[in-house]
C-alpha cells in the first residue's frame, strides 16, 4: 500500500509568502497548471482513494485530480493547516517585524512557539497523525492520496520518518509536491519524499 502526500497547488498568498492557515484562499493560476499536471501523474498511479483538506485550495487541488479517473475525493477535517492566529495574513518579513521574539522561536525551536488563539505544532501534530494511522491500519490495501497542506504534510513525514516535530523545516514540502509512504503489514516500510513534483 502506498500512501502518497500532496501538497495543493499554489496560490497567491503562497507566491508573496503570506500564511494562510486556515484563510480558504483558491488557486492561482499556477496551481490550477500545476493541478492538472499532477493528474496526469495520478491516472500512472494505483490510487483509489483521495482524502484532501476541507479548505479550498487543498480540495480543488484534489477535485482537478480526480476529474475522470476514479471516484470523487473525501474530506477529513483533520487534514486542515494550522491555525495561525495572530500571524494569519501577514507575510514572513511582517511577521519577524512585529513578533521578533516569538519569530525566533519559531525559526530555531518551532515545537516551543505560542501564539494566542492559534495551535501549537503538538496540537496540529496529534490531529493530523490520528488520519494517517486511520489509514495505515485500514484493511484495504488500496493505494491513497491525501491532499492537504505545507505543515501538516511536513508533520506527517516527521512522523513517518521517526523525526522529531522540531525538525519540521527539514520535511516541509513545495506546492504541487507528492512524498510516498510505503506500507506493508500496516506499518510504514520506506518513505521518499518528494516522490513527483508537479512544477518540473
Amino acid at each position: 500500500m502506498n500512501i502518497y502526500l500532496l501538497r495543493h497547488g499554489q496560490t497567491s498568498w503562497n507566491r508573496y509568502q503570506r500564511l494562510q492557515g486556515l484563510r480558504d484562499v483558491p488557486l492561482n493560476p499556477v496551481g490550477i497548471q500545476q493541478s492538472r499536471r499532477l493528474a496526469q501523474w495520478h491516472r500512472t498511479t494505483r490510487v483509489r482513494r483521495i482524502v484532501s483538506s476541507p479548505l479550498l485550495r487543498a480540495w480543488y487541488t484534489a477535485q482537478l485530480l480526480a476529474e475522470g479517473s476514479g471516484p470523487p475525493p473525501v474530506t477529513d477535517s483533520r487534514l486542515r493547516e494550522i491555525d495561525h492566529g495572530p500571524w494569519t495574513g501577514l507575510r514572513l518579513a511582517a511577521i519577524e517585524d512585529q513578533f521578533p521574539e516569538e519569530f525566533g522561536t519559531w525559526s530555531f525551536f518551532p515545537e516551543k512557539l505560542r501564539l494566542s488563539n492559534s495551535e501549537s505544532l503538538a496540537l496540529v501534530y496529534r490531529r493530523c497523525t490520528q488520519a494517517l494511522l486511520d489509514l495505515i491500519q485500514n484493511d484495504s490495501d488500496e493505494d491513497v492520496l491525501v491532499v492537504s497542506h505545507g505543515v501538516v504534510n511536513a508533520l506527517l513525514l516527521c512522523a513517518a520518518m521517526g523525526a522529531s516535530v522540531s525538525r519540521i523545516r527539514e520535511y516541509s514540502p513545495p506546492n504541487a509536491a507528492v512524498s510516498a509512504i510505503r506500507v506493508q503489514r500496516r506499518r510504514v516500510v520506506a518513505v521518499e519524499r518528494e516522490h513527483h513534483v508537479a512544477a518540473k
